[in-house]
């Protein structure tokens, strides 16, 4: 070890036991120990800045010896090597061994070149010198550290949030209120810490609450989130609560006001029930699209069937029936003249395929426009039945004309109105 202990008192020593006894005082082989024993380093220090004694704690935390730092100003600039810094450190350290200050906490350059925070606290002694003891707190400082950035980590997210954030007891004794920056809810603030936050609420809300911070700490887990409504300035606000139980029966109670979802959820609800009123208003018309089809098909049918009797009674009568002859081109038409059904023998006769003829006027088929006044005023304007073979003339797909004879009849439905006519084309 080096240094001494330049305060030792021999005659003290030597007129005391073994420290058991009657003396006051201790033997100086027990002081030297505990000198030397001590965790903390030790420096002593006297009225000229020299330093008297190191002990061994101090050159282990800092692995100088009382050869590398003789007096407080060897040990200020080997410990800080930056100037301003040290300039700064022996400002305070003047202050600390006057009496300004008791402790300095500095980062020193330790003698392997590692960085280390340092705890320096001073006592006078006897002799005008002063004791300074050496802590090594750069664990501490460092645990500080990462307290201090997770805090600061933590507030930021809390002022980040829209929420009023309260710590209570598991009684809900509000013990802290911190709100987020962009919380708008006048509900509970801090000059209510110290009250139960069941208290603060609508009877009914605090009731529920109250539940629900005993079921947390119950069953040390989190509870449904609650949901409840309050009146301010005559408007109705809806907020959100929910419960995390935290330390030592310690709960938060996070809120947030939830009015703008509450009325988007009802502005969807209020969409989503005229959207269910419009799907049942198509159907309803659907449904009846498909009824009126239904008549047309079966009005269609009917009439087609009539004259198809029609025709067979008369060929019969007149006996000139022939097998062999072949069937009409038939062509089925809507109330508009529109055409909706095409046979094959339409198609062959014609050119066209059935999806070009479906949804274009008939008349157009024909050329000269007799043939459309007849169709539109007599067949489906009177619902009348003709014959037409005179000036009648097909113009087929390619261009070529054919002249033909037209019969047509109208189709009626159950209440007597003409939806449509039905017509027989044939080659003359």
């Amino acid at each position: 070890m080096t240094g001494n202990n330049t305060t030792r008192d021999t005659g003290r020593g030597a007129s005391g036991t073994d420290g058991v006894g009657g003396s006051p005082y201790l033997r100086e082989d027990v002081c030297l120990s505990i000198l030397r024993e001590a965790p903390d380093g030790l420096v002593l220090v006297d009225g000229e800045g020299e330093c008297r004694y190191l002990n061994p704690a101090f050159s282990r935390i800092t692995g100088y010896t009382r050869e590398d730092v003789p007096t407080l100003n060897m040990w200020f600039e080997r410990a800080h090597p930056n100037p301003a810094y040290r300039q700064k450190m022996q400002d305070l350290g003047q202050e600390l061994l006057q009496g300004d200050r008791n402790t300095l906490v500095a980062s020193v350059v330790c003698r392997d070149g590692k960085v280390r925070d340092i705890e320096l606290r001073r006592a006078p002694v006897e002799g005008s010198c002063i004791l300074l003891t050496v802590r090594d707190i750069t664990e501490q400082v460092l645990t500080e550290e990462h307290l201090r950035q997770a805090t600061s980590e933590l507030t930021a997210v809390i002022e980040a949030f829209p929420d009023l954030f309260l710590r209570l007891n598991a009684d809900g004794t509000i013990l802290d209120s911190r709100a987020g920056r962009l919380a708008e809810t006048p509900l509970i603030s801090r000059a209510l810490l110290g009250r139960r936050v069941q208290d603060l609420l609508p009877a009914g809300v605090g009731e529920v609450l109250g539940d629900a911070l005993q079921q947390a700490v119950r069953t040390n887990a989190p509870v449904a989130p609650l949901e409840f409504s309050h009146m301010e300035a005559g408007e109705t606000r809806h907020y959100e609560a929910r419960v995390v139980l935290l330390y030592e029966m310690h709960l938060m109670v996070i809120i947030r006001e939830i009015t703008e979802r509450k009325e988007a959820e009802q502005e969807l609800h209020r969409h989503r029930e005229h959207l269910e009123d419009l799907v049942a208003e198509r159907t309803a018309e659907l449904e009846h699209a498909n009824q009126q089809l239904e008549q047309l098909l079966y009005s269609i049918e009917m009439t087609e069937r009539r004259a198809a009797e029609e025709w067979l009674d008369s060929s019969i009568e007149q006996d000139t029936l022939n097998p062999a002859e072949p069937g009409g081109a038939r062509l089925t038409t809507d109330v508009a003249g529109t055409v909706v059904i095409v046979s094959q023998e339409a198609e062959h006769l014609t050119g066209y395929a059935g999806e070009e003829l479906a949804g274009r006027p008939v008349w157009s088929l024909f050329s000269g426009s007799n043939v459309q006044d007849i169709l539109s005023e007599e067949v489906l304007g009177r619902g009348r039945s003709i014959a037409c073979s005179e000036g009648a003339v097909l113009v087929r797909y390619d261009g070529s004309v054919q002249a033909v004879h037209i019969s047509a009849d109208p189709i009626i439905d159950a209440m007597g109105f003409v939806i449509g006519m039905a017509c027989m084309i044939r080659k003359l």
